[in-house]
Parts: structure tokens; sequence; C-alpha cells
């Protein structure tokens, strides 16, 4: 069956002919029908035991013509791979979270990238300023002409002349309103640049900070994990006692810690190739080497309030729309579109101006008879009025930039509710996980209550005639799946409202490396983490004889 699912999913004739081939002896592929023979019935020779043998058939010999089927070959087996190397085995490295933000803020290629276009608008401000500035022309030019040619009063005659030149000076081409209000429309991409590079970081702090946030609750899932299958183990070497006395409550005790026992290292073994691929993740956008495992240097896992509670959201977003870089990119984007319908309009009421000076020597002659170099230059002033397709191209030119102005207001009001969006958004959910921390902690000290008990009264159940005590795993295996659920959903809720406050931060238009200064830890009366106490717990007491 896998073979022939493995055939499915290959391409063209290949598939085909491993499917076929896949198929048992004898067996007909689908869609060709079995050639259907007489058969005789054939006893086989009596065994010395006398026992009745079953009856077989032997096929007739194919008619005259037709060609026996060659017997199918099976397909050959394929070598046997290596199994993929184990998550863990890799070099691991410590890093913390300011240590990840500064990294990111050097390393990190997409904001390399934003900071050079900040460097390229800024040239192009640069080039926009300078167009009142001449330029220098400078070179030699020759011409030459031989045969017919016609003067001012219109006589026909036959001449060869020429002549050559060495100048050099300035020249000067302007349209006045690109020069005035060109160097503006750059000046605001310069901003709208600036911003957008410093949105750009923002975002990859906040990305590196999640990162980082996930990489620390694998590792403490891994904690957790490795708890709970302790207890587990416990549990299932009590119950192998137990069966081996006689005294568990019922046969599938055994089977019930086992089962429980692999699920735990099942999901260790998940929750380790996660935790490499969440390195993989952080080293991505910190432009380290993945096949370096990074480890969190912190071991603890505390809630940090970054923006405290004692602003309305009404304050936030206002807050947010004042800051965010991407309103001031979008701004400016409004800014520089209008400056474009100012400069259509005035276009055709500013000339353009041409100013040329070129000095230097002129040596020419008729036929082959040059004189010497001389001296000469030449100026010329001109200005000059445009009305591109008698002002109708002028028209059009203002109506498609008034449009694109309309536009760059539409994309900033978009960008405001976006902005106003993401404040409330990961405010809600910052104080809603907030609440969920003191019934988080309640339910793992329950949970850690119930299994105390139950570990301890786990022998305490008389019964058969003479009263000796049983042992139950069922009730100590539910107390231990439960205090697994209260430990996740806990490290999930701490590790959530982490985040949320990140991403708090980052809507009102901060970085999260300036948010690790204004972090306030909180103190919590369960750890996250189990502590190495908790870690290793009292061994359930083997049965008594």
């Amino acid at each position: 069956m896998n073979v022939q699912l493995r055939s499915v999913l290959g391409t063209g004739a290949c598939a085909a002919l491993v499917f076929v081939v896949a198929l048992p002896l004898g067996a007909q592929p689908p869609g060709r029908p079995r050639p259907t023979l007489p058969a005789t019935t054939v006893r086989p020779a009596p065994v010395e035991s006398g026992a009745p043998q079953p009856v077989q058939t032997r096929p007739q010999p194919y008619p005259t013509g037709v060609r026996p089927a060659q017997a199918e070959v099976p397909a050959p087996q394929p070598a046997p791979q290596p199994a993929p190397a184990p998550p863990g085995t890799r070099a691991t490295y410590p890093i913390d979270l300011p240590t990840a933000l500064r990294l990111a803020d050097a390393n990190n290629p997409t904001v390399g990238v934003a900071r050079a276009r900040v460097r390229e608008a800024t040239a192009q401000f640069d080039r926009a300023r300078v167009a009142w500035v001449p330029t220098l022309a400078f070179g030699p030019s020759f011409f030459y002409h031989g045969g017919v040619d016609q003067n001012r009063r219109g006589d026909i005659f036959t001449v060869s002349r020429g002549y050559y030149t060495l100048g050099i000076g300035p020249t000067l081409r302007v349209d006045l309103s690109e020069a005035l209000y060109f160097p503006l429309v750059a000046r605001q991409g310069v901003r709208a640049a600036n911003s957008q590079a410093q949105a750009v970081g923002n975002a990859t702090q906040l990305d590196v900070a999640i990162a980082y946030l996930d990489l620390v609750e694998l590792h403490a899932a891994m904690t957790i994990n490795a708890d709970i299958l302790d207890r587990t183990e416990q549990i299932l070497k009590s119950a192998q006692i137990g069966a081996k006395g006689g005294i568990n409550k019922t046969g599938a005790d055994v089977n019930r810690a086992a089962t429980e026992v692999n699920l735990r290292r099942e999901e260790a073994i998940v929750l380790r190739g996660r935790t490499a691929g969440a390195s993989a993740r952080l080293a991505r956008l910190l432009l380290l080497d993945p096949t370096v495992e990074l480890t969190p240097y912190e071991t603890a896992v505390v809630p940090l309030i970054i923006v405290p509670g004692d602003n309305t959201i009404e304050q936030l977003v206002q807050t947010a729309l004042r800051a965010r870089p991407e309103i001031v990119a979008a701004q400016a984007g409004v800014t520089a579109a209008n400056t474009l319908v100012k400069q259509s309009k005035m276009a055709p009421l500013l000339p353009k101006v041409q100013a040329d000076f070129i000095g230097g020597g002129l040596s020419g002659g008729r036929g082959n008879d040059f004189s010497p170099l001389q001296s000469q230059y030449n100026a010329g002033v001109a200005l000059v009025w445009n009305l591109e397709g008698f002002g109708l191209g002028n028209a059009a030119q203002i109506r498609g930039r008034q449009a694109g102005y309309d536009a760059a207001l539409y994309r900033l009001r978009e960008v405001e509710a976006l902005v106003s969006w993401q404040v409330v958004e990961a405010a809600e959910m910052s104080g809603a996980r907030y609440e969920t921390l003191e019934p988080a902690q309640e339910a793992v000290r329950q949970a850690l209550e119930m299994y105390r008990k139950f570990r301890d009264v786990s022998f305490a159940m008389p019964a058969g005639p003479k009263g000796q005590p049983q042992f139950d795993a069922l009730e100590t295996l539910t107390a231990v799946q439960s205090l697994n659920q209260a430990r996740v959903q806990y490290l999930q809720q701490v590790v959530e409202f982490n985040r949320s406050q990140f991403r708090l931060y980052a809507a009102i238009g901060q970085p999260a490396h300036c948010g690790i200064d204004a972090a306030a830890p909180q103190s919590v009366g369960v750890p996250v983490v189990p502590t190495k106490a908790m870690t290793a717990p009292a061994p359930i007491p083997g049965p008594r004889p």
C-alpha cells in the first residue's frame, strides 16, 4: 500500500512503471482485464501420512499464437538511508534579549536595505538642490564641407571649407518650476525614507523579541516536560512493582502508566525539534550561523510590564498617532504629492532658462589651407515658456497629480486606522493576559496539591478479604495530567503577556530595545518554570508486603 501511494505521488511514466512493478506476482494492474482460461483438476500424489490433501488446479497452456506474459520482477528495494540527526546535537551558544536586539540593529539585512534607501533619497535631494548650478562642458569639434553651397544672398557656388574648434565653458538648462519645487519633493522623500527605516527597524526588533520569547517558551516547556516525565516514570516504576506483587487495583495500571510515559517522551522529542527550529529562526533574523543552536540566557520566566497601565487606550492611540514612523512617512507622502500639484500648476507660468558660454579657439579655411588657431567665445541666453499640447497636456498633468494627492491622503487615513487597531488590540490582549495570571497560578497550586494527595493515598485503599493495600495508578496519572496542563497554560499566559507588551510598545512607536530598560519584572507566587526541587518530586512509595 505504501508503494502504491508513492507511485501516485510520482509524475509521468516513472510513476506508472513503479506502480505496475510494485504489484505482487500474478496481480493484475487496474484497468486491464485478466485472461480467463479453462482449468483441469489435478490431485497430487498421496503422502505417507495418508492425510487428505487439498485439490489444486493447474491452468491449461495458452492457445496457439498467444504468448504468455512474463513473470513480473519485484522492484529493487532502495538502499537504507541514514536516519536524520536528532535535534540537540549541535553546538550551542547562550544569548540574552538585549544582545539579540543589538545584533538585529547591526546585522539584519532588512534594516540595512532600509538605511540604504535613506542614503539614496539623500543623494536625490542633493542632486535636486544643485539644479541651479551650471554644467561645465568642454571638448573639440570639427566641421568640413566640400561641394555646392549657398550663401545668405542665395548664390550657389562650389567650395571646400572647414574648421575645428577647442572650447570650454558653462551651460545652464533649468526649468524654473522644477528647480523651485523638486527640492521640496526630494526633501519629503528623505523624510519618508528616514521614517520607513525607523519603522523597519522597530518591526525587526519586534520580530526578534517575539522570536526570542518563542525560544524562551520552548525551553521552559522542555523543563516542564522533564518534570512531568519524571513523575510519570515514578508512577510506572511503582505500577510495575505492584504488578509483581499482585496488589495493583487493575491489571491495566502498568499499561496506563507506560502510555503516559511514552506520550511525554514523544512530547519531549517534538519540543526539542521545535526548539531547534525556533533557534534557527532567531539566527536568521540576527544573520548568525543557523547551525549553532541559540539558547536563552534567562532561565526564569516572569511577567514583564513595559507599558504601564496608568494610561487609557485613547491616550495610547493618540501617542501612537504622533510617534509612529509609519504615520510620519505617510504624511511626507501627502506633502510631496501636494508639492507636485503646485509644480504642475506653475509649470506653464515659469520659463525654462537656457544659457551658454563657450570660449576657446577656432581654425578654418578653404580646402586644406587652415589658418592658425585663434581665440573666440560664444555666449547666449534664452527664456522659453512651454504650453504642452496647447495647455491640454498641462491640464491633464494637473489632474493626474491631484489624483496622486488624493491617494496619498487615503493612504494616510489607512495607516492611521491600522495604527489605532494595533494599539487597541495589543492593549486589550495585554490586559486580558494579565488578568489570567492569578487563576493560572492558582490552577498550578491546586494541581500540585491534588498530585500530593493522590500520591499519598495511592496505597491506602483496602481491598480483598485480607485488607491488603492496593496501588491505584489512574488517580495519580490524572493528577499528573492536570498538573501538566496547568503548567503549560500558565507558561503560555505569561509568555503571551510579555509578547503583547512588546507589541503594544511597538504599536505606540517605540523600539523594543528601549523597552528592555523600561521593563519591570513582576514577582509571582508560583514559579512559571519548575524549580530544581519541583523537578525532582518526592518518589512514590513502593508497595508494602
